[in-house]
């Protein structure tokens, strides 16, 4: 096989993107991947086993280039074939698609009630999810239990002895002042 866009160079020195460009290139048309490798195997004269080991980054390299574009399938074409405005309208066309997918509406799922009798009425399920007013109302109670916890834990700290504590620190505030302009002078 001979790709005349790499006559000159030495095989040993190509990159497999390099190849698979190229290859692209004189062909004029798209290829599946499978058959990119086999064409990139046969010119670099690579075992089977030197392409096993290599073809995972091939395919990262692929993906990742921006001169190739998948067009479904594993099908690949260098995307200086297309004009901007026909690769962004298939990019439309699949965001339609899935749109229209987003668009059906979902199955419900009945609640059952495995351990119970059939004939046992679930509140829940007459009431639809919506809230009464008894649910809305104000609850004083919940309101005195979180003052009392919050009465306990102010008598905890009231009981709390600090060891060591000298009450006549004095704290200079000059001597900070002092020091901050003692490092600006210096610069």
């Amino acid at each position: 096989m001979k790709i005349t866009a790499l006559e000159g160079q030495q095989t040993s020195e190509l990159s497999m993107i390099e190849v698979a460009h190229a290859l692209l290139e004189q062909n004029g048309k798209e290829m599946p991947f499978a058959e990119i490798v086999k064409a990139i195997q046969t010119y670099l004269n690579k075992s089977d086993d030197e392409i096993k080991a290599s073809i995972s980054r091939f395919y990262t390299e692929i993906n990742t280039d921006g001169s190739f574009i998948p067009l479904g399938g594993n099908v690949w074409a260098l995307r200086s074939w297309y004009a901007i405005d026909e690769i962004d309208e298939e990019v439309i066309a699949l965001d339609e698609i899935e749109e229209d997918e987003e668009e059906k509406p979902a199955k419900k799922r009945s609640k059952v009630n495995v351990f119970g009798i059939e004939d046992e009425i679930d509140p829940e399920d007459e009431e639809n999810g919506k809230e009464t007013e008894e649910d809305m109302s104000y609850d004083a109670e919940a309101e005195d239990e979180d003052k009392d916890d919050v009465a306990a834990y102010d008598a905890e700290l009231a009981e709390v002895e600090l060891e060591n504590v000298d009450e006549d620190v004095e704290i200079d505030v000059e001597d900070d002042d002092d020091e901050d302009s003692d490092d600006s002078d210096e610069d």
